[in-house]
Parts: structure tokens; sequence; C-alpha cells
């Protein structure tokens, strides 16, 4: 059986490296335990600081009071609908601009590309962009969190550079037999090039269900809020565990729940539905990433 020589600097590098590794996992994992574990514990054990990497007097009220308020389930419902429009409009738009600035046919697609690169390194601001939503009408409305996200500067050039990387007698032989461009686009371009699109799709929609500064800027109606602003109304101002904690006083709750605990149930709700969906998505992303380095 041959064994692969490693030298001793190769020996250091590794054990460095895996060091190093451990220690940053530890390092996400021991706080990410805490939080579960304050989010399971009962009233009387956090409030005594008996609480470390352990659950103790195991609980799931705190979770039944966030998923059962009304403000809380709001907030979820509009993330959802928010990720769901905002990843699909902006893989659609990119796709599509690639597609066509990848054409022979389009006239002048080299300048059409500079314009589109240009913003990519010299934007705006925030000040002009909040000028520009507000002047047309848009505040307090979903559409102020989903019109000015819609292209992205940067899924279009990856989307051109693995369009043109791929064979043209195929798309040329779909156009010989009568297909139109969104027929070679849909029926053969994106299966060729699905891998990319899957990874683009979760680096949207893991962005938009994170979203909470469009909100911060444009939204005053808090029935328009989203699960992440939300998450930082609890954790700044306290309002949703308050009304909580005198809902139940109200309803003579005989067990209180810690605030602290609702808190850190608040937060693992958000974090849970991306916990749950990546490890099914993850082997588009890595193929997708794969994809887009590997030149022609």
């Amino acid at each position: 059986m041959l064994h692969r020589y490693r030298s001793p600097s190769r020996k250091v590098f590794e054990l460095v490296n895996y060091s190093l590794f451990i220690v940053f996992s530890i390092s996400i994992l021991i706080p990410f335990i805490h939080v579960i574990s304050i989010s399971l514990s009962s009233f009387a054990a956090v409030e005594g600081n008996q609480v470390s990497l352990w659950p103790v007097e195991f609980t799931l009220q705190a979770y039944e009071k966030v998923v059962t308020n009304s403000t809380f389930i709001r907030s979820f419902v509009n993330t959802v609908f928010l990720t769901v429009i905002n990843t699909v409009l902006v893989i659609l738009v990119s796709l599509c601009c690639a597609y066509a600035l990848s054409s022979k046919y389009v006239i002048g697609r080299k300048i059409i590309f500079m314009y589109i690169l240009i913003p990519m390194f010299i934007s705006g601001g925030l000040i002009p962009t909040y000028l520009v939503v507000n002047g047309i009408g848009l505040n307090n409305t979903f559409w102020a969190l989903i019109l000015p996200g819609i292209s992205s500067a940067f899924y279009i050039i990856i989307f051109k550079n693995v369009i043109d990387q791929l064979p043209q007698e195929i798309i040329e032989s779909a156009e010989m037999d009568g297909a139109g461009d969104y027929r070679v686009l849909f029926t053969i371009v994106l299966p060729l090039v699905l891998p990319m699109t899957m990874a683009f799709t979760i680096f949207s929609a893991v962005a938009h269900w994170n979203e909470w500064f469009g909100v911060l800027l444009y939204i005053r109606d808090n029935t328009k809020w989203t699960l992440q602003f939300q998450l930082r109304d609890i954790l700044i101002n306290a309002s949703l565990t308050e009304a909580m904690e005198k809902n139940m006083i109200k309803n003579k709750v005989a067990a209180p729940i810690y605030s602290e605990s609702l808190k850190m149930a608040a937060l693992m709700v958000t974090v849970i539905p991306i916990i749950v969906v990546y490890p099914f998505l993850q082997k588009y992303f890595i193929h997708g990433v794969l994809v887009g380095a590997v030149k022609g």
C-alpha cells in the first residue's frame, strides 16, 4: 500500500491549519449553544444565572410565546414573501440580462456592459438612493424593499462569463430549429448554468432573509417589518418581550418567562429556517462556486 510522502513543513502546516479551524469552530459553537440553552431554560434558572452550555429545567414556553405572537408571525410572513420575490426577480433579471449581453445580435453590448459595470465600483450613495426612492413615492411600501435591488451587476457579470463559455453550436442549432430567445434561455442555457444559478439563489435568499437596513430607512408601518428588523427591535428596544410579559401577567400565567429567554428564542426562530434549508442546497452551492471559478 502506497503512502503519500509529507514533508515536515507540510505536517506543521496541517497541524496549525487544523488547530485554527478547531478553535474557530469552537468559538462559533459555544455562543450558539449558550443561546439555545437560555431559550430552553426556566425563568428561575436564567434569572439566577445558572445556565451555561446545557438547559436548566427544560421548557419550551419561550418558543411557544414567540411563535404564537401575532406581531412576530406577521414579520415572519413578510420576510418569506420578500425573500421569495426578491430572490426570483434578481436571478431572473440577472440571467436575462447576461444572456442578452452574450448574444452576438445585440448592438452596442460592450457599451451596455460598461454601463452595468461602472455602478458596481461607483455607487450613487445612501442619500441619493433614499431621495430617489422617496421621490417616486415608494416610502412605506414593499416596493421600496424590492425595486432598488432588483438587479445585481456582480451576478450579471458572472452569468455572462459562464454563458460565453457554453458551446455556441447548441444555441445556434436551437435557433435554426425556430426556438425563440426565451425558449433557448430557459430550456437550453438555464439547465447548463443551473449550478451557478442555485449558488446565486442561495446567496440572494440568505441576503434578503437577513435584510433589515432597508426597513429602517423606508418603512414606518410596523405591519410591514421584516423578521430581522423585528428581532432588532426585540434585542434593542425589548418592545415585543415587554408586550409578551404584560400579556402573561394579564392572563395570569403561572410560570413566568424571563425576557432573555424570549429574546434568545426569537433569535433562534430567525436562524432555524436557514440552518434547515442550507444542507439540502449545499451541493449546488459548492458545484456553482467551482463552475464559476474554472475558466474555459
